[in-house]
Formats: C-alpha cells, structure tokens, sequence
C-alpha cells in the first residue's frame, strides 16, 4: 500500500454544519405546514440540485419554486439569495482535525457539490479555506458527487494518485465513489473518526480499514 499523502474533505456537514431541517424546526416549527412545503418545494427540489450543479440561475430557480408555492414567496427568495447568511457554520473539531493534518504536511483538498454564490460567500467567512491545496467544487465543473466524473477532475487537476488519498464524506454513496477510484474512505458522522484517523496517522499506521471506529 501507498503512504498517504493527500486527505480530501467534502464541505457540507463534515466542514461546515448545513441542516436546513434544524432552521426550519427552530424557524417555524410552530407552522408545520410551512415546515414541510419548504422543506420539500426548496430543499428537496429539482432546482436546490441544479443550483449545486451549476446549471441554473438563482433568479431561474426562485421562480420556477415561487410559481408552486407563491404563497411562499418571501421566505423562497430569502433562502435562495442568502442562505449562506443563516444556514451554515464553522464545525470546529473538524477545522481543529484540518488545521492538525496540514502541521502533519498532509496535503489538503476539497471536493464539494455546492452553488457558486454561496460557495463564494462561504469562502469569505471561514479562513480555513486557505488551508487546502486545491479544491475542485460542483458548480464550477457542472459536475456532481457521486458521479465519477468529478472524482477525475479532482485527481487529474491536482496529480493525485488515489492510493495516496482519503477521502472523507458525509455521504455514504460518495464514499462508494471515491473507494471505487482506490481512495480509502472515511464516511463521516462523529469527531471521533476524525480523532481516529489523527492518531492513525500520527502512528505511521496508515491503513484506514484499521481505524477502531468503522469507516462503512
């Protein structure tokens, strides 16, 4: 097996807490009418997925979901235009773990599905972003996790090696992805894996299956 050399992060729920579920219980849990449809009509829509995509136009997808739902109207836009503002923060034990691998001398990447202004504006508000090496993200590419494509434009743009790699993901069938190019995988869903692979790497053991907390 290869040393590892490379840890790469997604962004969302390992970096930085998205949980539009969360804002919407704290927002209008009192309306659960209101909490489902935009839950379902924004979050889970078609467009949220092209907006990551980077294949529609904020003012293409507030309409398109302003028409379904015109009741909504206000809320729909607010979401849209400024949820960077108000949907997101700082994990801070995952930043800890980032900024302990960089001391290491891991070399640090990112690989995101994420729309352009908020990546942007995210981008803005946390230093940590300079802390990776490069960072291949969804809207620039029009290309999305899981598919393999932009796995491929990460490892040729960058000249990783993917024996080289981890990969760390919140999302199980990214994880799949990343394994399939020969990544080990971390599927993310405690600290505690992040502390794991900290000690392991730190030992000289560099074989992710070995990790006391299962990475699948």
């Amino acid at each position: 097996m290869k040393e590892i050399k490379n840890i790469i992060f997604d962004i969302g729920n390992v970096l930085i807490r998205f949980d539009p579920a969360e804002w919407l219980v704290n927002n209008y849990g009192h309306d659960n009418e209101t909490m489902k449809t935009i839950y379902k009509e924004v979050f889970q829509s078609e467009e949220w997925k092209l907006l990551d995509h980077g294949k529609m136009s904020e003012v293409e997808a507030a309409s398109r979901i302003i028409a379904r739902i015109p009741d909504y109207k206000e809320i729909v836009e607010m979401i849209i235009y400024q949820w960077e503002n108000f949907l997101i923060r700082e994990m801070p034990v995952s930043v800890y773990f980032l900024r302990k691998f960089k001391e290491m001398g891991y070399n640090l990447y990112a690989l995101s599905n994420y729309p352009e202004r908020g990546f942007e504006n995210t981008m803005k508000y946390y230093p940590f972003f300079e802390l990776f090496d490069g960072k291949v993200v969804s809207y620039a590419h029009q290309e999305m996790k899981p598919e393999r494509k932009i796995y491929e434009i990460l490892m040729d743009k960058y000249k990783l090696d993917p024996k080289e790699c981890v990969f760390i993901d919140d999302t199980l069938a990214n994880i799949h992805t990343a394994m399939g190019f020969g990544m080990e995988g971390v599927h993310f869903f405690h600290n505690n894996q992040l502390m794991d692979l900290y000690l392991m790497l730190e030992s000289g053991n560099e074989k992710v299956q070995d990790l006391e907390t299962p990475i699948l």
